[in-house]
């Protein structure tokens, strides 16, 4: 073999692993115990949507709550998160992120509009366009996730949560962007956030 074939081989960097969705999927069937069979969630503030969900965020945040970061104890427990491996972990994400709930069923892609001031929210999203985008959808390669394809009782309870200082918000433990909002104007942002999902464009 060539000797300058065989040194540019040794030069490339270790694969990583190979995602593996039918494990995933295989995986996931203790998430389909809260999360519904096809990562849907519920419309309550406990159960979010993981469908459609980019792969990077949902590791960092299945490793948040394994590091304790996050805290769900019964979640963890249900979904044996401490016993499953990193490849595990991996698989699992990469299948959720290849649900297309719009092929599957476009009525559990649905999410309800939430009541409040939108045109107040509108302005108050200012703040978020810049990463979540001005469709709400995102950025997946860098693993932001879709504010407008996730339940607004669940984003309400997540608001409270970055502002009791139960979770850190952008990796970023001084964020403060949601210090100064009121009840009703997360009422309001999620109303404007709520009108961005594309069943509510229609």
């Amino acid at each position: 073999m060539n000797r300058l074939f065989v040194t540019l081989l040794l030069s490339l960097p270790i694969l990583a692993h190979a995602v593996d969705l039918e494990n995933g999927k295989k995986q996931a069937r203790s998430c389909a115990l809260c999360h519904g069979h096809y990562g849907q969630g519920t419309p309550g503030p406990a159960s979010p949507r993981l469908a459609g969900t980019p792969a990077g965020y949902m590791i960092k945040q299945i490793e948040a709550y394994i590091k304790g970061e996050r805290i769900n104890p019964r979640m963890v427990v249900t979904s044996s998160l401490h016993s499953i491996s990193e490849d595990d972990i991996d698989d699992i994400a990469a299948y959720y992120e290849s649900v297309n709930l719009d092929r599957i069923n476009p009525i559990l892609n649905n999410i309800p509009l939430w009541p409040g001031d939108a045109a107040r929210g509108k302005e108050l999203y200012d703040e978020c366009k810049s990463c979540h985008r001005k469709t709400g959808m995102g950025k997946s390669r860098k693993g932001i996730p879709a504010l407008a394809l996730q339940y607004p009782r669940y984003l309400f309870r997540q608001i409270k949560m970055f502002q009791w200082d139960k979770r850190v918000h952008d990796d970023d433990p001084e964020d403060e962007i949601f210090d100064e909002l009121s009840d009703n104007d997360i009422e309001a942002l999620l109303a404007h956030i709520s009108t961005l999902a594309p069943n509510n464009k229609k």
